[in-house]
């Protein structure tokens, strides 16, 4: 539990200098009992790991079960599609204008709003409910389909798999974490526009199958989607990824390029909340309650991502080797890390809702408030009138600690998530519950370790 001295120091440092510092939210996260929270959250997961050895082998396999129903929401076809497919490029379109020719101020912006909170904040966890939502409104597919026609020049070789995927999502996120001004309204436009021009001229080259294998946000809801919760045809609920144990993946979402896409979205969203912590900035010589801007963290940042990428990769890699090494199963290794990699998917949302949450909770007033007046000409649109963006949540013990717990509870219920579908691919794997679950002891620890991780970083305090 946090001390009364330490917190009282805390605010003392803040009051002697710039407002740089999450003095409200995380002055009020100082003084909740987060070690006694963090304790259970990770003897929750634990304690999941636990269970796994003592559920009967055949109810685990019905909880597991996916039927031959659709998977999520099916790409309508023929005309609605075209439609859907086409209103998706225009509002894109629309959206680099505004960001051109509309307000300056980022809070005002629609293009920032609609591409940082509405895009990338929400998008991700529609899709993990719904399904491919992106395929109906991917603002390539509709120009795509009118100008090329089906033609390309070449195919994408096969060995290729999804390495162009993780080099454009790694390079999108280089810019939003690390660049002087990502939410510049024109820099964004400029950013955006360009990269859709690139992506345009690779489908001609390579065919629409370069959104699947070479765009990275494609690519990235794609692997939200095969979480999805919902089945359709008929409709019920599955348990969250059932489909990645019970169906291994095809294609190029069954090699090692798959495998370290998954987990290089989990080291970017938690490198996205570890840089902006006192203890990041201890790291790199930066004060961050005399926070100097964002210049001085660039390359700092960019050599740290490149190293969470990195290490990240090689300690789930590990993990995954030593159980197989328990059960002298090495030969092994390659089928099992690129299926289990996938299974950290649901952490990866899970940091996303974490980190994320209180961003939405202020950015959706803010989209509201755009909406209403996309280009500050007066009108009215959805009746909001004087309706102002309140932040009052963050000032008070009882919202706050509301809060902290719904960010605490999404990463712990993910990474059970996550234990559950690796010990359900173990259990295909090996057919028998001992060699599964000695498999399984290594990666168990490192996501008992990650749980800690998460939500050491949720209390932890942190810079703008």
């Amino acid at each position: 539990m946090k001390t009364q001295a330490g917190f009282t120091t805390v605010l003392l440092l803040a009051h002697l200098s710039p407002a740089h510092a999450h003095v409200s939210e995380r002055a009020l996260v100082l003084i909740l009992p987060t070690d006694i929270y963090m304790l259970f959250g990770v003897a929750a997961v634990a304690l999941t790991v636990f269970l796994t050895v003592l559920v009967p082998l055949k109810l685990f396999r019905e909880l597991l079960a996916v039927d031959g129903g659709a998977d999520a929401v099916s790409m309508p076809s023929g005309f609605l599609r075209n439609l859907l497919n086409w209103l998706g490029f225009l509002a894109f379109a629309t959206l680099i204008a505004n960001g051109f020719f509309g307000q300056r101020d980022p809070l005002e912006n629609l293009l920032v709003l609609m591409v940082f909170t509405v895009w990338w904040i929400c998008l991700p966890l529609f899709q993990a409910v719904f399904g491919d939502i992106w395929g109906w409104i991917n603002p390539w597919s509709a120009p795509v389909r009118l100008v090329f026609q089906g033609r390309q020049l070449a195919a994408l070789p096969a060995r290729a798999g999804l390495w162009p995927a993780v080099v454009t999502y790694v390079l999108a996120g280089v810019y939003t974490l690390t660049d002087i001004a990502p939410d510049d309204p024109a820099r964004l436009a400029t950013v955006a526009g360009l990269y859709w021009l690139f992506t345009f001229a690779m489908c001609g080259v390579f065919g629409r199958n370069w959104l699947h294998r070479g765009e990275g946000f494609t690519v990235f809801f794609d692997f939200q989607a095969k979480i999805a919760v919902l089945r359709f045809r008929p409709f019920r609920l599955q348990f969250p990824g059932a489909g990645i144990t019970t169906r291994p993946m095809t294609g190029p979402m069954a090699g090692p390029s798959a495998a370290v896409f998954a987990i290089s979205l989990l080291a970017m969203g938690s490198f996205d909340g570890l840089n902006e912590t006192f203890w990041w900035m201890g790291q790199i010589g930066v004060n961050p309650l005399e926070f100097p801007g964002r210049s001085a963290v660039i390359w700092p940042n960019r050599v740290g991502l490149l190293a969470a990428l990195i290490l990240l990769n090689l300690a789930f890699a590990l993990s995954v080797w030593l159980g197989l090494a328990l059960i002298g199963q090495q030969a092994r290794f390659h089928a099992l890390y690129c299926r289990l990699a996938l299974t950290l998917l649901p952490i990866a949302l899970g940091y996303h809702l974490a980190h994320y949450l209180t961003s939405a909770m202020v950015g959706l007033q803010y989209v509201a408030l755009a909406l209403n007046d996309p280009w500050q000409s007066g009108v009215n649109l959805l009746g909001l009138g004087d309706i102002y963006v309140t932040t009052s949540f963050f000032n008070q013990h009882h919202t706050v600690q509301r809060i902290w717990l719904t960010q605490a509870s999404a990463i712990v219920i993910a990474h059970i998530i996550a234990v559950i579908l690796s010990h359900g691919i173990a259990l295909g794997a090996f057919g028998a519950h001992r060699l599964a679950v000695i498999s399984q002891l290594p990666v168990a620890l490192f996501m008992v370790l990650y749980t800690f991780f998460g939500l050491w970083l949720l209390a932890s305090p942190v810079a703008l």
